[in-house]
């Protein structure tokens, strides 16, 4: 064989081999990369599928404090409104619009949306979602706690804790309230369950790091009571409401929970202790960690019959005894006159003292009221939280309240307030005016802004008043 043939034989060879090689990889390549499915034609049932997992998806974000479980529902009907072929009809109008809300439900968790951004895309979906029927029609509130659960989730930062403090709590009422609008008898009227109180502040209290309520009643099933104009009894059982919700302590220092004398408190601590909620009273502190940072909770009932300048001297010294660089002292002051909307003078000046003692926040109750906010050598004071889901409140003498989420980190050594946001709730959730079904209601839209305003107003006569509010409404 010629040297020349010889080449182009083995050139030929060489060829072949390549590309033998190249087609086999290309096969196997092929093979490996899983095929798209083509997208399918929408129907009238895969929308009734797809709205009756909206609804599911959005109350799991919300019950759950949007976990990572509700994440994964969010995340799996989201990649199952792109499986479809959409056209310019009214499913497809509905299913685009959809995946837009869902989309931004996903953003308000990596923490960068812009708040509005939900209110953004709102409008449009509720516009389709009202064309179509025999699908499951989602209300504006599902996605407000939906979205509220998830931009509360995007505010999580490594070394920063969150805590939620709410006013004055009893699932009880005074002996003298009208039979109709007794705790229990509404409670059961509305098949109430362990999470029915707060079924809506959910989103709120199971994604925080820790929440704080005030126990304003005994809880006891005694009979003999103080002879006083309010005496107010919960169900023991009733206790059970608050690790259902993500509550996690309760303030005992007030008025109310001797009702019963020693024995209905004796009753107390034990119903408190049997659903592992730790409490705190006067010579009581709570302390624990949260997040790694030692908190310590001081309660006080320091009501004007109460107060004098020893038990001031008493509040200072116990601050100065607990408060240290980095730790956190939160000081429950039960204080001040019913019905109120500002401070009276011992007001401010036992708060200004605990605080020159080294307490990180103070938190009020006993005005039945939201009252005047203060900030005060750069810490608040909050001088009422007012009434939250208080049985004691049958006709809704003061219905504007709110959630106070506060974020604290540590800077330097050193704890700080990294910032203060408020929730605006209704005391109950029905819209009745006059009479309360127990249940507390978070707002948005105008409802929100009028509970805003109202701290404005009431804060703004106060020296160091506070007349700027971070909270969180997703509309336009």
């Amino acid at each position: 064989m010629k040297k020349s043939t010889l080449i182009t034989s083995v050139i030929i060879i060489i060829l072949f081999s390549v590309g033998v090689f190249w087609t086999v990889h290309a096969l196997n390549k092929e093979a490996e990369t899983p095929t798209k499915a083509p997208l399918q034609a929408l129907t009238a049932t895969d929308v009734t599928s797809l709205s009756k997992q909206t609804q599911s998806t959005l109350q799991a974000l919300a019950n759950s404090g949007g976990n990572s479980a509700s994440q994964k529902d969010l995340a799996t009907l989201v990649k199952n409104t792109k499986k479809f072929k959409l056209t310019d009809d009214a499913n497809s109008n509905y299913v685009k619009n959809l995946t837009a809300c869902l989309e931004t439900l996903q953003q308000y968790k990596t923490g960068k949306a812009d708040k509005k951004a939900l209110g953004k895309v709102y409008p449009t979906f509720v516009t389709n979602e009202a064309k179509l029927k025999n699908i499951t029609k989602t209300t504006q509130y599902q996605w407000f706690y939906a979205a509220a659960a998830n931009y509360e989730q995007g505010l999580k930062e490594k070394g920063v804790i969150t805590l939620t403090m709410v006013g004055d709590n009893s699932f009880g009422t005074y002996p003298e309230t009208p039979e109709h609008l007794k705790f229990d008898n509404v409670f059961k009227k509305n098949n109430g369950t362990n999470t029915y109180v707060y079924q809506n502040c959910l989103p709120w209290f199971k994604s925080d790091d820790y929440t704080v309520i005030n126990a304003e009643s005994a809880f006891t099933n005694a009979t003999k009571a103080e002879v006083k104009m309010w005496r107010i009894k919960s169900d023991p059982a009733h206790v059970a409401f608050l690790p259902a919700s993500g509550i996690e302590a309760a303030n005992l220092a007030n008025n109310h929970t001797m009702d019963y004398f020693q024995v209905g408190y004796d009753d107390t601590l034990k119903a408190f202790k049997d659903n592992n909620i730790p409490v705190f009273n006067k010579n009581m502190p709570l302390i624990t960690k949260i997040g790694g940072i030692e908190t310590i909770l001081l309660g006080y009932d320091c009501r004007s019959s109460q107060q004098s300048p020893s038990y001031l001297a008493k509040i200072e010294a116990d601050v100065k005894k607990y408060k240290k660089k980095d730790n956190l002292v939160i000081v429950n002051m039960h204080w001040g006159v019913e019905y109120h909307e500002t401070p009276v003078d011992y007001q401010t000046q036992y708060g200004h003292a605990i605080i020159d003692a080294g307490a990180d926040i103070i938190m009020g109750s006993h005005p039945h009221r939201l009252e005047s906010i203060e900030k005060y050598n750069g810490k608040y004071i909050v001088y009422s939280m007012g009434d939250f889901a208080f049985g004691a409140d049958p006709t809704l003498l003061s219905r504007m309240t709110s959630m106070f989420r506060l974020r604290f980190t540590e800077d330097n050594g050193k704890v700080v307030l990294k910032n203060m946001s408020i929730v605006p709730t209704y005391e109950n959730s029905d819209g009745s005016l006059n009479e309360n079904n127990y249940q507390p209601l978070p707002v948005f839209g105008a409802d929100a802004k009028k509970i805003v305003n109202e701290l404005i107003r009431i804060s703004k006569p106060v020296q160091g008043g506070v007349t700027e509010y971070d909270y969180f409404d997703p509309f336009l």
